[in-house]
């Protein structure tokens, strides 16, 4: 008896696995997604990645020691933003936001020689991101301070804290501000400057399109959604290391495909060969595969059984066509995330898992039970 223990949820089945780990296997499975960013859109990445995720930290530690009214050398050490989880948040929250952004009323950019000439974009020859950075730190405490904390900290948190700071920031500050993913090595492969191009016919775009969508060639509205071949890098590793459901993000992406079909159809009118390759368009650039993989697997915002998740994925699909297709926002996955998260309690209360070692009673001749 003395060998028998009762261990204390989470119940973890490998040993090796614990919080922390599971938080490095899914920074290293962001890791190709973070170098294609800044291979294609600059070192401003690196500086938006930095930010976030110090903001991140730095923003759970004093939330934590704020609460216990506890500022000693101890007490930051049993904070709980040593787990990392504060760290894959930050991450995550640097690939969903574009390369700079301008905020209109600001002033806080440090700019290079700009040609004098009208029409330009003057986020395109931002040296230092000052509104960016700002804008980091206000997402960063949003997501930290208000999603994740606020409820509980970690696996307490009924909404994505990555995809609420995105939304607040689109809803706060959209209508002040310039977004740009031109410069770097994407400004010489034609990479999209925002996420306006997921709308109407996506053959108008150029040729190729499948192979610029898979290598990074078309971007999208945030750095992260860019390359498809570092996406799915990361998913596999995620999968083979048992840390996400493989099916999960299968079932989103396939999902919104055949609703892709059915929904341009009847948007746009497309048939044939461009009603294909718009669906193409729809699952392989924004941020339908990178909120599939790194998103809508998260432990605490999806629901506890399988069937459960794939309702749940099927919802993230539907919801995200819908607003591509018929709403007046060209993304939507940020959204659709949100919106799923919000039922997970109810999906869990009515489809509940199959009790441990529960049977049916068999039955009797005559129909009643034995």
């Amino acid at each position: 008896m003395k060998n028998l223990a009762v261990s204390v949820s989470p119940h973890i089945a490998q040993k090796s696995k614990t919080t922390r780990s599971i938080m490095l296997d899914v920074i290293i499975a962001l890791t190709p997604a973070l170098v294609m960013a800044v291979v294609y859109f600059g070192y401003h990445v690196v500086i938006n990645a930095a930010v976030c995720m110090g903001s991140c930290f730095a923003f759970e530690l004093l939330y934590t020691l704020a609460i216990k009214k506890d500022f000693s050398r101890k007490a930051v050490k049993e904070s709980s933003c040593w787990d990392c989880s504060c760290l894959v948040t930050g991450l995550i929250l640097a690939l969903n936001l574009p390369r700079v952004i301008v905020v209109k009323s600001w002033d806080l950019n440090v700019y290079g020689t700009m040609p004098d000439v009208g029409g330009i974009n003057r986020a395109d020859y931002v040296l230092f991101g000052g509104d960016t950075v700002i804008l980091c730190i206000i997402a960063s405490l949003v997501a930290i301070a208000l999603v994740k904390m606020l409820f509980g900290g970690i696996g307490k948190n009924f909404a994505n804290p990555a995809a609420t700071a995105r939304v607040f920031l689109f809803l706060a500050f959209s209508s002040s501000f310039v977004a740009t993913n031109t410069t770097g090595l994407g400004s010489l492969l034609s990479a999209s400057s925002g996420a306006t191009w997921l709308s109407g016919d996506k053959l108008t775009n150029g040729e190729n399109l499948f192979l610029n969508l898979l290598t990074g060639n078309r971007g999208a509205a945030a750095v992260g959604e860019t390359c498809m071949i570092a996406l799915l890098l990361g998913y596999l590793y995620l999968s083979i290391k048992k840390i996400i459901d493989f099916r999960i993000p299968l079932i989103i992406i396939g999902s919104a495909a055949v609703m892709a079909l059915l929904f341009d159809g009847v948007a746009n009118g497309l048939t044939g060969g461009r009603l294909f390759e718009n669906m193409l368009a729809h699952v392989m650039s924004g941020g339908l595969v990178f909120g599939a993989v790194f998103m809508a697997t998260d432990y605490s915002t999806s629901p506890n059984t399988f069937w459960g998740s794939a309702l749940f994925a099927f919802g993230i699909a539907l919801f995200t066509m819908l607003i591509r297709c018929f709403g007046g926002y060209p993304e939507g996955m940020s959204f659709a995330i949100l919106v799923m998260n919000v039922t997970v309690p109810l999906i869990d209360k009515f489809i509940v898992p199959r009790p441990f070692g529960y049977s049916k009673p068999a039955k009797a001749k005559g129909g009643e039970k034995a």
